[in-house]
């Protein structure tokens, strides 16, 4: 696993990007396309079933999705692409059940985590895609790392993903709370929220995947050092062996004990926990850099689209604002028992063409593409996107594919229910890092 260099591959055309960023005038609306691979003729009337976990169709990431689908319908008359959207973690479930029985949709969203992707591949599932056909595509280099074994490409990257703290920044002063830049500023800013009967924060833990992350970026916190992790699942240490990792897993739990997080956090979802921080019922929301479109989401007031903003998770004496947890996220592979395999690599020729994707999610502010997009810059970012950009491109050091990600759907599990039984009080952290040992083993 790359710690470091995926991600931090990208940290020049980022900076070249902030560089112009407040200074370039407005792009034409219509820039040259990028050389697509797309004109191979295709007669007679083809179904495309699609499997995505951009479960809303209205908003963000899942809105754009839609429009490309849509438009690639409409350009080929002669095909049809279904889609099926659901969350997540439903996502994961029925997705075993495709698997298992054979039958995957045509194109289906994947993560190049191991977790998730390693078993497709091994069941000889997904079908191998040519990575010199996507050399003018502008990947940002790293980004096909996940979704590559033996040498062999096996899906293409959507998104370049970063955890931080979003935050309401009216809600924060009208209460005369200033943005956290330590963990004990936050966790002082976290009292003063529950004394005056406010949510401080929320985030999805019923779901268990965002918990690992918050705990590596305590850990990282307590060691100054994201690989310590690595550490462990290559056989070299133990959770339940270093005293940092005990004081983080004391701290994340004491989170819990403070009340600083949301009424209900146990078992909120992941919507549920968005809606409760879109509302202006939360101050903080720490979620992934993909939730950029909360500054763009009409489901939400103009005074909290307007208000919301992203911070850098707080430092302590041993981390920094800009040792992050980054790495490359969700993207879609084709299914190797396809009967419309060449339809499938033509619309996703298509989805990525630069001037597609990589330009509308940035310019709707929904994400950060895993394609470069500096040329898609209009001088008109949000306050939100801003945030987001100047995060990213301050990262001295990153975390990589998440812990959970980094073995077994067994693996993956454990992980997730340790956490969550840290933070229900089912277990101590000594035992909570016992646990994670435990999981450990399960890797090879």
């Amino acid at each position: 696993m790359k710690r470091k260099d995926s991600v931090l591959a990208i940290l020049i055309v980022v900076s070249l990007i902030v560089c112009t960023m407040f200074s370039i005038n407005l792009i034409n609306s219509n820039p040259p396309a990028a050389k697509v691979e797309d004109r191979t003729e295709t007669t007679g009337n083809i179904t495309l079933k699609f499997f995505t976990a951009l479960a809303d169709r209205s908003n963000g990431q899942g809105k754009i999705e839609q429009q490309i689908i849509d438009a690639y319908m409409k350009e080929h008359s002669n095909i049809k692409i279904e889609v099926e959207a659901l969350q997540d973690e439903p996502y994961k479930s029925k997705i075993k059940i495709y698997a298992s029985s054979n039958t995957l949709p045509d194109i289906i969203q994947s993560w190049g985590q191991t977790s998730f992707i390693k078993p497709l591949i091994d069941a000889g599932l997904l079908a191998e895609l040519q990575k010199s056909d996507y050399t003018d595509y502008n990947f940002v280099s790293g980004s096909f790392d996940g979704f590559m074994q033996s040498g062999k490409l096996f899906g293409l990257p959507r998104n370049t993903d970063f955890f931080v703290m979003y935050y309401n920044q009216k809600l924060l002063a009208d209460h005369g709370i200033k943005v956290p830049v330590t963990t004990l500023e936050w966790f002082q800013a976290t009292k003063k929220l529950r004394e005056k009967g406010i949510n401080p924060i929320t985030t999805n833990a019923i779901e268990g995947w965002s918990l690992p992350i918050w705990f590596e970026y305590i850990a990282q916190r307590h060691t100054g050092d994201f690989t310590k992790m690595d550490d462990v699942l290559a056989g070299k240490a133990t959770f339940s062996g270093n005293e940092q990792f005990l004081e983080a897993a004391i701290e994340l739990q004491q989170f819990e004990k403070d009340k600083a997080l949301a009424d209900g956090f146990l078992t909120a979802d992941y919507g549920a926990s968005r809606n409760l921080f879109g509302q202006g019922k939360a101050a903080f929301f720490l979620m992934g850099s993909w939730e950029s479109g909360l500054a763009t989401d009409e489901d939400f007031s103009e005074e909290f689209r307007n208000n919301v903003a992203a911070a850098p998770y707080p430092a302590s004496e041993m981390g920094k604002l800009t040792d992050v947890a980054a790495w490359f996220g969700g993207g879609y592979s084709i299914s190797a028992n396809s009967k419309n395999k060449k339809e499938a690599v033509q619309f996703l020729n298509y989805f990525y063409a630069p001037e597609n994707w990589a330009k509308q999610i940035w310019q709707s502010g929904a994400g950060i593409p895993a394609q470069k997009f500096d040329k898609f810059l209009t001088g008109a970012e949000n306050n939100l996107q801003k945030g987001l950009v100047d995060i990213f491109s301050s990262i001295s050091t990153s975390s990589g594919t998440p812990l959970q990600d980094q073995g077994t759907n067994e693996f993956k599990n454990k992980v997730m229910e340790a956490h969550q039984s840290l933070m229900d009080g089912r277990c101590t952290p000594e035992e909570f890092l016992k646990k994670l040992d435990e999981a450990a083993k399960l890797n090879p």
